[in-house]
């Protein structure tokens, strides 16, 4: 008998988790099963066709909200041409809703609830001695046979996670070298939050901490660039997570480590940890939510704003962990303008990334059946919210295209110096939000949401908008992160960087030639060629208030031309002014000639 399991995976670099722990654990009770992923972008019929030819006689499939619509679609087909293999899903979406999705859906035979790695080695073993598995129960599994469902409808756990194997092998570093390798250290979570699953059962169970530090090991030694961790709370027991973390800091190699951690619990330990770890060695996700007392008391959360203050900015200000925030539009008792404060709360911090989500009423989740919050939501995957009691859709709509513009440019990362400087009068005024929304007045007024942009265009678009508030320093400040984010191959007369840099090149000659003189700037430099010097180093010129921005005392200066280096690797300067007054009196002539050939 052959058994294949499977999924479909958002994206090509997502990987599944879930089906090589079932694999994992299948051998230990000797079962085979085959994994095949396909991600919701290919063409359902490529699916179809590769699926069936591998002649499976049980085909299971992990469901989530991203591809519960396809999956479906998908299986009924498989029915349709392979009407005697058995069907069975899996997977939070289909974990609560069982007896509902096979009734209302015939070409599904059976349908494991909870954690799948018991129940679903269980159920093959039956099937291949021809048995029922639902006849006596199997926990976890319900199913149809002879017309009826029948068989258990609860949500199943492992109770002891040290039987179930680390799921990842020698091939799999083979095919998963660009791909998010995702790990647990635990499972459930402290919390109840109503918008999730996790905290349905307040519980939370812990793989063997030796175990879970050889295998991360293992990750390093296999140079696995990211490990992310789907435990949902990951600093809920400090006999647990601290020694990770002082693992990952002093072991970690080029490794990073994805954590999502519960700021309530953070204490002066986890922020020396994340202070001095090695930069980039682990970025942490803080899910804020709101900062509104009533939401947060209506979907059964605990935060302390005071304690996220005082933890969250020493982790920033050290600079070597990257922080990551999240926020949710659409919770109970969250208008547009207690949105708009939550908003200022956490920009006012000055994460890394500060996400914006949209409340999904998730089947099994609390808030799905809170009526007095007259929600409104897509009754299709993934049920997002639409409207509330106290946020019309016309707002929610206004905050899609906010969501938008501010993933675009602030969260992308690429103009952090811009906004660094911007941020400065933001924090003060309190005022984030409403700069943004200007932002995105100005997107929707030129169109931008149904037009598909390249990075010029937006960059265009963000110094289009800093020239109508008048803001120079933003605008060299742009041209500068353009330069830096980019490596100065985005350049457009549109935002003040023209591509033909002949001029500046002539008039720039003598001071590169003169390697003493550029030694001053750049201790290690050598004259080598134009064209690496043409690439490495650009000049703009900068008013004098944008100076301090760039690490460059102001002086008297009201304009002055800045070199960039779009490397990094040395700050930006002032060129030599005698330089250019020699080069122009006596060199005119040579220089002409030697950059029109070597430029």
């Amino acid at each position: 008998m052959k058994v294949i399991i499977s999924t479909l995976n958002s994206k090509y670099i997502h990987s599944s988790l879930a089906l090589r722990y079932l694999q994992a654990y299948g051998r230990t009770k000797d079962e085979a099963y085959e994994i095949v992923e396909y991600t919701i972008n290919m063409p359902i019929l490529d699916v179809l066709n590769n699926v069936t030819t591998l002649d499976a006689d049980v085909i299971g499939f992990a469901c989530y909200i991203w591809n519960i619509d396809m999956t479906l679609h998908l299986c009924s087909m498989i029915k349709a041409v392979r009407p005697n293999a058995k069907i069975i899903l899996g997977g939070p979406e289909v974990s609560y809703t069982a007896r509902e999705l096979l009734e209302d859906h015939p070409y599904i035979d059976y349908i494991v609830q909870g954690e799948a790695e018991e129940a679903f080695t269980s159920f093959v073993k039956v099937i291949r001695t021809g048995q029922s598995p639902v006849n006596p129960v199997i926990p976890g599994i319900l199913g149809r046979e002879q017309g009826n469902i029948q068989g258990s409808e609860e949500a199943v756990e492992v109770k002891d996670l040290s039987t179930i194997p680390f799921p990842y092998t020698e091939e799999d570093m083979l095919t998963l070298g660009n791909k998010i390798v995702y790990y647990e250290s635990s499972r459930g979570c402290p919390f109840s939050c109503q918008y999730c699953l996790s905290g349905n059962r307040n519980t939370v169970r812990f793989f063997p901490q030796e175990r879970v530090r050889e295998e991360l090991a293992w990750f390093v030694d296999h140079n696995v660039k990211q490990v992310k961790f789907v435990d949902r709370t990951f600093n809920c027991a400090p006999h647990h997570h601290i020694p990770l973390m002082e693992w990952m800091r002093d072991h970690g190699g080029q490794t990073n480590f994805h954590l999502e951690m519960e700021s309530i619990l953070m204490t002066e330990k986890e922020v020396d940890i994340l202070s001095s770890t090695r930069h980039g060695q682990i970025q942490i996700e803080v899910g804020v939510q709101s900062t509104h007392d009533k939401t947060l008391e209506a979907i059964h959360r605990r935060n302390d704003w005071g304690r996220i203050q005082s933890v969250i900015p020493p982790i920033i200000k050290a600079g070597r962990t990257h922080v990551h925030m999240d926020l949710i539009v659409g919770l109970p008792y969250e208008s547009k303008a207690i949105f708009e404060k939550s908003f200022n709360d956490l920009f006012s911090l000055q994460p890394h990334a500060l996400q914006i989500g949209f409340l999904k009423l998730l089947k099994g989740s609390g808030v799905r059946s809170m009526a007095e919050y007259e929600y409104i939501a897509n009754p299709k995957a993934p049920y997002e919210v639409l409207q509330t009691h106290v946020l019309p859709y016309d707002d929610v709509r206004m905050l899609k295209h906010f969501e938008d513009v501010f993933e675009r440019f602030y969260n992308s990362e690429r103009y952090r110096t811009v906004f660094g400087y911007i941020s400065e009068s933001l924090i003060q005024e309190g005022s984030a939000f409403a700069y943004f929304e200007e932002m995105t007045k100005l997107w929707l007024e030129n169109g931008n949401q149904d037009r598909k942009l390249n990075d010029a265009d937006q960059i265009a678009f963000l110094y289009e908008f800093f020239t109508l508030k008048r803001d120079r320093v933003a605008c060299d400040l742009l041209r500068y992160d353009v330069l830096t984010s980019f490596n100065g191959k985005i350049r457009d007369e549109r935002f003040g960087l023209s591509k033909d840099r002949k001029q500046e090149m002539q008039e720039a000659e003598v001071f590169w030639r003169e390697e003493s003189l550029v030694q001053q700037y750049i201790p290690n430099y050598s004259f080598v060629e134009w064209r690496k010097v043409r690439q490495d180093y650009h000049t703009i010129e900068v008013c004098g208030a944008t100076l301090p921005y760039l690490g460059i005392p102001r002086g008297s200066y009201s304009a002055v031309e800045v070199i960039i280096d779009v490397k990094g690797e040395t700050k930006p300067f002032i060129r030599h002014q005698q330089c250019g007054k020699i080069h122009l009196d006596d060199l005119a002539h040579t220089t002409s000639v030697t950059i029109s050939e070597e430029v």
